[in-house]
Order: C-alpha cells, then structure tokens, then sequence
C-alpha cells in the first residue's frame, strides 16, 4: 500500500501536496492534527473531490470541532466514510473538549487500518486493542512540539515493536515550534533473530511530503507469533 504523509504549511499547500501524492501513485493520504488554526479552514469539499478522482482515502487531518477532536476518513468514492475521536485528550483540551470512547478501525484495499489521533499513542492498551482486532498499520495524525519530538518517536518505535504492526505518523509542520519530522516505522526480522522497528521514510522540517510503500504481508508471520503470545489475565492483589 503506497501511502502519502503531507506536511503542509497552508491550506493551498496542503491541495497542491495531496494532489501530488496521489498523482505520483499514494492510495491513502494521512495529514497531521491541527494543521489549520480550525476545522472550517480544511478544505473537505476539495479533498472529497480528490478521493473520488483519485480513488484514493483521505484522512484530512485531526480538528476540533467544537465538541471533540476528530479525523474524518474520506473514502476512495469521496464519501465521508465516519470518523475517529481522540480518546485522550492533552492538557488544556480537557477542559473544553469531550473525549472518545471506541477505537476506529476500517478495512482498504484488504489491509486492516486504525486510527490514534496524537496523544493516544503513549497509552499501549488502544494500540493493543486494534492490533487484536487484526489491524496491521496504525495512521497517526499529530502536533508535537520539537522539544518532545525524541520521546515521541520512542513512543512510535515502542508500539511497533510490542505489537508488530506498522505505524505512519504525519506531525505538523510550523515553524519554529513544530518541526514536522513525520516518519512512517514497520517491523523487521533481522538475521539474528531480533525485530526492529525500522524507519521507511521521514519527513525534514520543511513543507512536503513523502510516499512510503507499505506491505503488511512481509510482517504478517511476525504479527501471527506475537498474536498467538498475546493472553488476557486478570490482577490478584494479596
């Protein structure tokens, strides 16, 4: 699955980039959280057209809306195929915001997709939770700070590891405090018998974009093992 992670600075940009992405080949097209100041700034009419000329998906981001912080899912007929929400909301969203309750997740193309919107990814149990549902790449839209960017993508590379899944993350572009640096992380078997979350594309700090070609079947025998060592128990307090 060829897809396209965009980096833009403005809402023209961010048309022009998509387009390219999907002219050069990109079947889903994944924008970071909070690129436009708000929802009424993202372009959605034009992204539905996009999708439907290009038979591609579209997540346009992730915006508040007034209620909740959401990413919308276009689908490859432009139709706006439902949402996902952001189940942990960050720092001063708690006060103004409702959080989600479930997890999206939605087949493309025959590969099993869900959706962590930014600060979701530092809880394991949402990732594992998808993983068990047989999702085998992770979309992430975010807004992280350079200043956290390091412990971000540990975050990132850890999630791979403990579930064997790929991730592709598009974090926001704008200068100085938001350095983009979007990265797309699958796992991989070396010789010696030890997986590792090994990085097929990133973004610089710059407005672009980039097209990584993920096939989920060179990892499936790896998420087949860790599936069959994944138990459910409960806790025993003595």
């Amino acid at each position: 699955m060829k897809i396209g992670v965009i980096q833009p600075l403005e809402v023209k940009s961010a048309i022009l980039l998509v387009e390219k992405a999907l002219e050069e080949g990109a079947e889903l097209v994944l924008l970071p959280e909070k690129w436009t100041k708000n929802i009424d700034d993202v372009p959605l009419v034009e992204f539905q057209k996009l999708a439907k000329r290009y038979t591609a998906y579209i997540l346009p981001g992730a915006f508040e809306d007034g209620v909740s912080v959401i990413t919308p899912i276009i689908d490859d007929s432009g139709n706006l195929k439902g949402i996902a929400k952001k189940i942990h909301l960050f720092n001063e969203e708690k006060l103004r915001l409702i959080p989600g309750n479930e997890a999206v997740l939605f087949t493309y193309r025959g590969i099993r997709f869900g959706i962590l919107i930014c600060y979701d990814i530092d809880f394991p149990e949402v990732a594992r939770e998808l993983f068990s549902k047989g999702v085998e790449i992770i979309l992430v839209p975010s807004k992280v700070r350079g200043n956290g960017l390091d412990i971000w993508n540990e975050f990132l590379r850890i999630r791979v590891l403990e579930n064997r899944i790929g991730i592709v993350n598009a974090n926001v572009y704008s200068p100085p405090d938001f350095p983009g640096r979007s990265v797309a992380i699958v796992p991989e078997q070396r010789q010696d018998g030890i997986v590792i979350p090994k990085v097929v594309g990133v973004l610089g700090s710059e407005e672009g974009y980039m097209i990584v070609d993920i096939d989920p079947l060179k990892y499936m025998y790896l998420r087949g093992d860790r599936l069959k060592e994944y138990v459910k128990f409960t806790v025993k307090e003595l």
